[in-house]
C-alpha cells in the first residue's frame, strides 16, 4: 500500500517541481523585462538632461522681449494720448465757459439798450460783415486780374482792298524806333534835272555813276547806262541809242535820327509839318520800315489813319539803303 501511494505520489511531484520552474522563469522574464525598460528610462532621461542645453532660447527670448517693448510703447502712447484728451477736454470746457459768460454779458447789456441802441448795433454787425465780405471780394478781384491773359485790342481800319500807288507819294523811314523824312521827291528832281548834263558822258563809257545833293542829310547816287534798241521803220530796222537809269540809292550823309512815334505825330513836329503840305486825299505816305521797328510802324500807321493819309509799308533787309530802278515795283497802300 505504501509503494502504491508514492507511485501515486510521484507524478504530482513533478508537476509541482514544473509549476516552481515555470515560475522561476517567468520571473526571471519579468526582471529582464523590467531591467530593459528601466535601462532605456534611463537613457531618456540622460537624453532629456541633455537636451535643453543644446536648444537655441535667444531667438523666442528676444522676441518676447521685443514683445514687451511693444506693449510698453503702447502703454505710454496711450497714456499720453488720454492726458491729450483731458487736457483738450478741458480746454473745450473752459472754452464753453467763456462763451456762455460771453453770452450772458451780451445778453444783460442788450436789455439795457434801448430799441435805437439795439439797432445801431445791429447796423454796426451789418456794416463790418459788408466791409469783410467788400475785402473777400477785393481780394478775388485782384487775385482773377492777376490770373487773366492780358487782352490785345485789334484796330480795324475799313480799308477793304490795297491799292497800287500812282499819285502823290511822300518817303519816311522808320528805323531804331524813330521816323524820319527821306526827300526822294526832291532828289529824284534834282537828278532829272542833272542828268541831262551828264548824258554827254556815255559816249566815251557804257555806263556812269554820280551823285546828287545833299539835301536834307541824304544823297542821291544814281547809275545811268546807254542801251541799243531795234526800232522798225517804214524803211526797215533802225538802231536806236537811249540814255536811261538803271538805279539809285538814296545815301544818309550824316547821322539824322528822327523823331519817336509819338513825337511825330505831336502838333509841332517835324513830321506834322511835312504832312501839312500834302492833301490826305491825293497822297500816299510810304514808309520804309526796318526789322527794329515793326512794333512802330503799326502805331505810325493808326495816326496816318487819323489824319486821313493812305500808309504803305516797304520792309526793309537791316543794313539795305533805300533804292530804286525802273524795274522796281509800285508801293501798296492801305
Amino acid at each position: 500500500m505504501t509503494r502504491l501511494r508514492s507511485e501515486v505520489d510521484a507524478p504530482g511531484q513533478d508537476s509541482f517541481l514544473d509549476v516552481v520552474a515555470n515560475l522561476v522563469g517567468i520571473l526571471i522574464i519579468l526582471v529582464m523585462i523590467v531591467g530593459t525598460q528601466a535601462q532605456h528610462a534611463i537613457h531618456q532621461a540622460e537624453c532629456a538632461s541633455e537636451g535643453p542645453s543644446q536648444v537655441d532660447v535667444e531667438g523666442p527670448k528676444n522676441a518676447a522681449v521685443a514683445v514687451r517693448q511693444d506693449l510698453e510703447t503702447m502703454l505710454q502712447k496711450t497714456q499720453q494720448q488720454q492726458i491729450e484728451i483731458a487736457y483738450r477736454r478741458n480746454e473745450r470746457d473752459r472754452m464753453l465757459m467763456f462763451i456762455k459768460t460771453a453770452e450772458e454779458v451780451v445778453t444783460r447789456e442788450a436789455g439795457k439798450l434801448t430799441e435805437d441802441q439795439r439797432r445801431a448795433h445791429e447796423l454796426e454787425v451789418e456794416l463790418a460783415a459788408a466791409r469783410r465780405e467788400q475785402a473777400d471780394l477785393k481780394v478775388a478781384r485782384e487775385t482773377l486780374a492777376a490770373t487773366q491773359p492780358p487782352v490785345t485790342v485789334l484796330t480795324h481800319h475799313p480799308t477793304p482792298l490795297a491799292k497800287t500807288v500812282f499819285g502823290k507819294e511822300v518817303h519816311f523811314r522808320l528805323q531804331a524806333g524813330r521816323i524820319l523824312y527821306v526827300p526822294v521827291n526832291e532828289l529824284v528832281d534834282m537828278f532829272k534835272a542833272e542828268a541831262k548834263e551828264k548824258a554827254w558822258k556815255l559816249k566815251q563809257a557804257p555806263e556812269i555813276t554820280d551823285t546828287v545833293g545833299p539835301f536834307r542829310g541824304f544823297q542821291l547816287r544814281y547809275t545811268l547806262k546807254r542801251t541799243t534798241h531795234n526800232i522798225e521803220t517804214r524803211t526797215g530796222i533802225a538802231v536806236e541809242q537811249r540814255v536811261e537809269l538803271d538805279h539809285f540809292v538814296i545815301v544818309p550823309i550824316q547821322d539824322v535820327q528822327g523823331e519817336t512815334v509819338d513825337e511825330a505825330f505831336a502838333g509841332d513836329s517835324d513830321t506834322r509839318s511835312i504832312l501839312a503840305g500834302y492833301d490826305p486825299n491825293q497822297t500816299t505816305v510810304t514808309i520804309w520800315v526796318y526789322p527794329d521797328s515793326f512794333g512802330q510802324f503799326r502805331a505810325a500807321k493808326d495816326e496816318l489813319y487819323k489824319l486821313g493819309y493812305l500808309t504803305a509799308g516797304r520792309p526793309m533787309p537791316e543794313g539795305q539803303p533805300i533804292s530804286g530802278s525802273p524795274r522796281g515795283t509800285h508801293s501798296t497802300a492801305e
